[in-house]
């Protein structure tokens, strides 16, 4: 109702009262009623009822045109009055609605209290609340329901008066905020990035659960708490200045750590956003901090996994240098042996000792330089397929016998296993960090009390492989933690922690499981179960020639083709009592001479060379001189690239390994010229 209705109102009641003063005068008798000429009806009793008629119309166009439903019932709560409004909101029409109980309009689970409401109402009571009623074409009616007492002039109580303001749309609306911010709340909360907002002073005043957990908190012992509360010195000067960056309204990013509930760093990015109030002023800023712990161990892996192929490529190189003079030294050894066996007969045992010493030595540095190769090898150049348990862990601990040697005895176990579905360089690597572990777990000088175990065993479709010692156990607070990234119980400049990390990472990419027993004072244990190859022979092997040494055979023309002249030496000087021998540096050279019409009955050829490699001479052979390229076999120092190792794989050739063994060179040679 605005002023003016106000006004008029006020008028009204003024006239009302007037007119019934009057009424009330001329029934007493205090004063004569003057009458109206024409109708004969008392003036000033026309005039009342005039005023009251006027009155009434007024209330009724207030009732008729609020926006608000009214309606009053009677003390049984039957709707006795109600007003155009009503009809409307209910779609009924009136005569539909009076007569009726207002609980009726009501749904069934709400009835009980309404009923009560109204019952109320004879107390005196007035009440207000939000209620939702029923339509006729049965939806939902939201309502704020306004409740008061009527009462007769004598004083009890005749009924009720109830308004009802819809509030359908304004409830609506509220139910879309309220999903609109669950909505963004679930979006917060299920992000796998943190969420922060913190004031102008840096202090927190929302975190979500991911940042809680990230610190090891609950989000609202956050709440409150400074934001640098939770960063080392170093970090709060890197944090420092870019709040205050923030404060101008920068954006940007920040890499830096949080101190974590239980005491450790958790490397972080935080994104932070400035936020300002409507006049411009800085209010805070609001962050999404991106763990970033995992990708930086992931970076160190990597790192590792990287230097590891550099020391691969290394290895490779270096056994491959070393393969052509060891080859020669051993093929001379054989040599020298021989003639002096032949010069001096049975007074060689003097210089035949020092002989078979330097041969040793020279066997010894050929198993090394082969183990060296096995690491050399890269998984992603070289397919998965068997490969024997046994031959990889011998290769591994003579890789660390270094370590072994001086710690404990050595105790090997090994069960008769099939081949396992893995990449032996990467497999070396594991059994090469488990050993070496397990010695680097037990005191030096103890040779006699320490000890490391090395079983094999099968289970089922798996072929189990344990390294175990007895050293003092790892304690049960840490062995949860024994394969994280970077952890350790190393001294520092010992370990990186990241050794057993790969480990499990290579034996999971490979179908397995690495495991870890211990008990204190007791030992431990290190399980390694891996899948049993799908065949025996899933690849093409290189084929190594390993054959006793035949019958004598005629005499034969062998052409011998390597980049090294102490390999050529060598090997002339072991055949050359037997066959005619041509040598040659340059593989172009050898293609020159086939092609020219010269005939060999074996080449021995390397495989790698420079300017034409083995490989290319057997290429162009095949195309110029096939009968020749089909008597050739191959002296490697090493396959050490992936096309090397497929050539050798996929191309039906012998091969020799350098530094090869002499009486197995003349037994190939003999079985080609039979």
């Amino acid at each position: 109702m605005n002023a003016r209705e106000e006004l008029h109102t006020q008028e009204v009641e003024r006239r009302l009262s007037e007119a019934e003063g009057t009424i009330e005068a001329l029934l007493s008798g205090q004063i004569d009623a003057v009458v109206d000429s024409k109708s004969k009806t008392p003036v000033l009793l026309w005039k009342a009822q005039d005023a009251l008629r006027e009155s009434e119309e007024r209330y009724r166009r207030i009732v008729e045109t609020t926006n608000e439903g009214i309606l009053t019932t009677d003390v049984h709560s039957n709707i006795t009055f109600c007003n155009r409004r009503i009809g409307e909101m209910f779609g009924y029409s009136a005569e539909e609605i009076l007569g009726r109980p207002l609980v009726e309009f009501l749904p069934e689970a709400n009835r009980a209290r309404a009923t009560l409401r109204l019952a109320r109402s004879r107390d005196g009571v007035s009440e207000e609340s939000e209620v939702g009623l029923q339509r006729k074409d049965g939806s939902e009616l939201w309502a704020l329901l306004k409740t008061g007492p009527i009462r007769a002039p004598e004083g009890n109580w005749v009924g009720t008066l109830a308004m009802i303001t819809d509030r359908t749309r304004h409830r609506q609306a509220e139910e879309d905020l309220r999903k609109s911010d669950e909505q963004y709340r679930q979006i917060v909360e299920a992000t796998t990035d943190g969420i922060i907002k913190i004031d102008s002073a840096a202090l927190i005043v929302f975190a979500n659960r991911r940042f809680a957990d990230l610190l090891g908190y609950q989000p609202r012992e956050l709440i409150g708490v400074s934001v640098f509360a939770f960063m080392s010195a170093a970090a709060k000067l890197i944090a420092a200045g870019s709040f205050q960056a923030r404060r101008r309204g920068v954006k940007d990013e920040v890499d830096t750590t949080f101190r974590h509930r239980d005491g450790t760093d958790v490397a972080v990015n935080i994104a932070g956003t400035p936020l300002f109030d409507g006049e411009g002023q800085y209010v805070g800023s609001l962050g999404v901090v991106r763990d970033f712990t995992e990708r930086n161990k992931l970076q160190a892996q990597l790192m590792v996994s990287d230097r590891m192929a550099s020391v691969g490529t290394l290895a490779a190189g270096v056994a491959h240098e070393i393969n052509n003079p060891l080859a020669a030294v051993i093929a001379n050894l054989d040599y020298i042996a021989g003639s002096l066996a032949r010069m001096v007969g049975g007074d060689a045992e003097e210089v035949q000792g020092p002989l078979d010493d330097a041969r040793e030595a020279a066997e010894r540095v050929r198993f090394i330089v082969r183990d060296l190769k096995v690491f050399s090898r890269s998984p992603t150049d070289e397919p998965r397929g068997p490969v024997d348990v046994e031959a990889i862990m011998e290769s591994s601990m003579r890789m660390g016998w270094n370590e072994i040697r001086h710690r404990a005895r050595l105790v090997k176990l090994y069960g008769r296993v099939p081949g396992v579905e893995a990449n032996e360089a990467r497999l070396g690597q594991v059994f090469l960090n488990l050993i070496v572990n397990a010695a680097q777990a037990l005191p030096e000088g103890r040779v006699e009390d320490n000890q490391i175990r090395v079983c094999t065993r099968l289970e089922g479709e798996r072929v189990i492989i344990e390294v175990g010692d007895n050293g003092a156990g790892i304690p049960p607070e840490i062995i949860g933690r024994i394969f994280d990234a970077f952890f350790t119980t190393k001294a520092v400049g010992v370990g990186t922690g990241l050794g057993l990390a790969i480990c499990q990472r290579i034996v999971t990419d490979m179908g397995g499981e690495l495991t870890v027993k211990s008990e204190l004072g007791k030992g431990t244990t290190f399980r390694v179960a891996l899948p049993v190859a799908r065949e025996e022979h899933s690849e093409p092997a290189i084929r190594i020639a390993q054959v006793p040494l035949p019958a004598a055979a005629r005499r034969g023309r062998i052409l011998v083709v390597d980049d090294e002249e102490l390999v050529l030496r060598g090997v002339k000087r072991i055949l050359a009592k037997e066959h005619d021998v041509v040598t040659t540096v340059a593989a172009r050279e050898a293609l020159a001479l086939c092609a020219g019409g010269e005939k060999f009955d074996l080449i021995l050829c390397d495989l790698m060379m420079p300017d034409m490699t083995g490989m290319d001479l057997h290429r162009e052979l095949s195309r110029v001189a096939p009968e020749q390229a089909n008597r050739m076999i191959f002296l490697t120092g090493g396959a050490f690239t992936a096309k090397a190792r497929k050539f050798l794989s996929e191309t039906p050739k012998e091969n020799m390994e350098k530094p090869f063994d002499p009486a197995n060179l003349r037994a190939i040679v003999q079985r080609y010229l039979r």
